[in-house]
């Protein structure tokens, strides 16, 4: 018999609901609703029915995926959770913490603590709210049977962006560097832009900086699209871009490369680098370099070929969703023998 599996999750709405998705049973528990507006917050939202359905019956591993500031509905759950003798494992996104006493109290509690970036476990390894706390590492999973190459012959370099349009995210980088691939013998290399508009100044300081480089034949701004959507995107790019130097673990890079397209990320802490090998897998730069990496990249074709099969390599070994499931499954039989 196989053991039960559900998938907990908070809903605004009045009742709790749920519905079976093949052997997974997913389940909503209604917010707490408070006049003063908290109920509308994700770090102070409480769930009175969650609570009692787990005081009468609680699962024998409980992971609570929370960010690194933790909540005090997440303390709260902990503590049922122990009291009835079961466990818990935390897992975190994110990587800013608050260290407080809750906090410490609910880290040590844990049968251990999951993270999604090697990086990110080292950091935290370093300090004193984690110090001798089993840190484990669960990279997320792609569909590598949705998100997979497919014939791409492109005639000039086509980039592809997914992702907000917003200031951080540092998109007039890869704008830049269509201007750099467009002198420098790549006429009609061309940039894909998918995603919303967080930010209508930055939206229009981008369109700004097309029309000033003449690049209104080489960048296009698609809008939203739906996840289904993407892979044909995705296998149609030749590069992927993640100029922004603030990114944590993002799918949408594990995506890119399940479709044999490589990423050109920023080598910063906790992001691409965890994943990127430059020149094997994918391109690392710094901002000041990137359209310089970028135009490096497309003028060398074989080894290009050669770093997009590799991109493709890395996420089936260590990113698809058979090799994360090995990964969350050794996970929660440690936590059955402390029952």
């Amino acid at each position: 018999m196989k053991a039960a599996c559900s998938i907990e999750y908070f809903t605004p709405k009045w009742k709790e609901y749920s519905f079976f998705h093949g052997n997974v049973r997913y389940v909503f528990y209604p917010v707490d609703f408070k006049w003063n507006g908290d109920h509308k917050k994700w770090k102070k939202q409480q769930s009175k029915k969650c609570l009692r359905a787990y005081k009468d019956e609680t699962p024998d591993v409980t992971i609570i995926n929370m960010s690194g500031h933790s909540s005090p509905f997440s303390h709260q759950l902990s503590k049922v959770i122990l009291e009835n003798k079961k466990q818990y494992i935390a897992m975190l996104g994110g990587q800013h913490y608050s260290d407080t006493p809750g906090n410490r109290d609910y880290y040590k509690n844990a049968n251990h603590i999951l993270v999604h970036t090697h990086l990110q476990k080292k950091d935290m390894e370093k300090m004193e709210m984690f110090e001798g706390l089993d840190i484990r590492v669960f990279p997320l999973g792609v569909d590598c049977d949705i998100f997979k190459p497919s014939i791409n012959i492109n005639s000039a370099p086509e980039l592809l962006y997914v992702g907000r349009i917003v200031e951080w995210k540092r998109i007039h980088l890869a704008i830049e560097a269509v201007k750099v691939l467009k002198d420098n013998g790549f006429p009609k290399a061309s940039l894909k832009i998918i995603g919303p508009v967080s930010s209508e100044d930055y939206f229009n300081s981008l369109k700004t900086l097309i029309r000033d480089k003449h690049l209104e034949s080489n960048v296009e701004f698609l809008g939203h699209k739906e996840h289904d959507e993407l892979p044909e995107y995705f296998q149609n790019a030749d590069l992927f871009t993640l100029p922004s130097d603030k990114e944590t673990f993002g799918m949408v890079m594990i995506e890119a490369m399940a479709c044999g397209t490589p990423v050109a990320g920023i080598d910063c802490p906790g992001g691409p680098a965890d994943v990127i090998t430059h020149l094997h897998n994918g391109l690392l730069s710094s901002p000041e370099e990137y359209s310089k990496t970028i135009l490096e990249y497309f003028k060398n074709a074989n080894r290009a070929r050669e770093i997009a099969d590799n991109a493709r390599i890395k996420v089936l070994k260590e990113y698809s969703i058979e090799a994360t499931f090995k990964v969350l499954e050794e996970s929660v039989n440690s936590a059955l023998k402390r029952i």
